[in-house]
């Protein structure tokens, strides 16, 4: 079901006035180059597979292969986190601006009464 005109009109209105009159970007990056999607896909099966393991060995009480499933997860986690905080997904992102001073209320209100 489609908006009517003037539904259109004032959520358009309201963007502008989240958006503080500009445009929202269209186009969105990725928050990771495609190529770390197998390090994740890898890494959660692998945490999964280990989590199987490790119930299974709870359950026939075989110590060793609990262990050894436990080491699976960590692997599987190891590779899930690997990438994340590299230089790479560091450089894509854009320069930060300066952080705006968040000023209170009361001072905005005092300072707009001229």
């Amino acid at each position: 079901m489609g908006l009517s005109d003037k539904e259109q009109e004032v959520l358009d209105q309201l963007e502008r006035q989240l958006t503080g009159g500009k445009k929202p970007v269209k186009e969105v990056k990725p928050a990771a180059p495609v190529h770390y999607a197998r390090l994740l896909i890898s890494g959660a099966l692998l945490f999964v597979i280990g989590l199987s393991i490790l119930i299974f060995a709870t359950s026939i009480h075989v110590t060793w292969l609990g262990v050894l499933a436990f080491l699976v997860m960590l692997t599987g986690l190891y590779f899930v986190s690997q990438k994340w905080s590299s230089k790479g997904i560091k450089s894509s992102k854009s320069p930060k601006a300066k952080p705006k001073t968040k000023e209170n209320p009361f001072e905005k209100r005092w300072n707009q009464r001229d």
